[in-house]
């Protein structure tokens, strides 16, 4: 089974002190996004790194025999970034990653790992940053038969269908990770003030790029029947799924009525607590 894996967890969490008043809180932020694929976490589907290409500061990933339109691949673009993001305010655009989709022969992405670098510095007020943290989430990839198998492509639907199968059946890209609200400290008065303010960041798709899967897709991409997060690529064509952020001091409540309508993802920002009070003395 493939699983999801942080490479690095922060220090402890500071806890808030219940009936007392908080520190001022941070208005805007500074967030630097620095995404990359891992190289040491390629996997090609004859088992081994050999069959994809890693390129451009390991931003791109190309596979495939090209048969005359070219390989597959994936990019990661606008990374690294720096926006300002305001606290309760709208979510903020920051990397995007585009598949090229093209008729190509094997070998192709099985998985790779994403790896995203988070530094948050408050920008208003000026204070210190927070310690980078860098986090690693998995993609899980399946190249399908644009012929589908007995007339079905491996989401189900049948072949040539419409939709993203219009062209043959589509790709399929899975994350391994969703997530919203991870929370951190920041203490904007420093050692003998007010407790430290809590923060939870989120991710969004802009865009509807990524969404639940089918049970057959799931089941496709990953070997595991159980609900996942993604998107499905129509072949010959190049499709981009833009990220925002979001920074709030309340966790974000999604009302979803039905689960086809959910497009959330999160960059993995797991166990996020940060805080710059430093340790009282015993």
């Amino acid at each position: 089974m493939k699983t999801f894996k942080l490479t690095q967890t922060t220090a402890a969490i500071l806890a808030l002190s219940a009936g007392l008043a908080q520190a001022a809180p941070v208005s805007i932020w500074t967030a630097n996004v620095n995404s990359t694929f891992d190289p040491l976490f390629i996997v090609a589907t004859d088992g081994s790194p050999g069959g994809v290409a890693i390129s451009n500061g390991n931003r791109t990933l190309r596979w495939g025999t090209d048969i005359g339109t070219g390989q597959s691949g994936l990019d990661i673009t606008n990374s690294p970034i720096s926006t300002n993001l305001t606290t309760n305010g709208p979510a903020v655009a920051n990397i995007s990653i585009t598949h090229v989709n093209q008729p190509i022969q094997a070998p192709s992405l099985d998985r790779v790992n994403i790896l995203s670098t988070l530094t948050l510095t408050p920008f208003l007020p000026a204070l210190p940053g927070l310690p980078a943290v860098t986090l690693s989430f998995g993609v899980n990839f399946l190249e399908t038969p644009n012929g589908g198998t007995g007339g079905f492509c491996a989401d189900g639907a049948a072949v040539g269908s419409g939709g993203v199968n219009i062209n043959g059946c589509a790709d399929i890209f899975v994350l391994e990770s969703n997530s919203l609200n991870f929370s951190f400290f920041y203490d904007t008065d420093g050692l003998g003030g007010d407790p430290s303010q809590e923060y939870f960041i989120s991710f969004f798709e802009q865009f509807l790029g990524l969404n639940p899967l089918s049970a057959a897709a799931c089941l496709a991409a990953t070997g595991v029947a159980a609900p996942c997060l993604g998107f499905e690529t129509p072949e010959g064509l190049n499709t981009t799924v833009n990220f925002a952020a979001v920074i709030t001091t309340d966790e974000v409540v999604i009302r979803v009525p039905e689960p086809a309508s959910l497009a959330l993802l999160g960059l993995g920002l797991l166990g996020l607590g940060w805080s710059r009070r430093k340790q009282q003395k015993s």
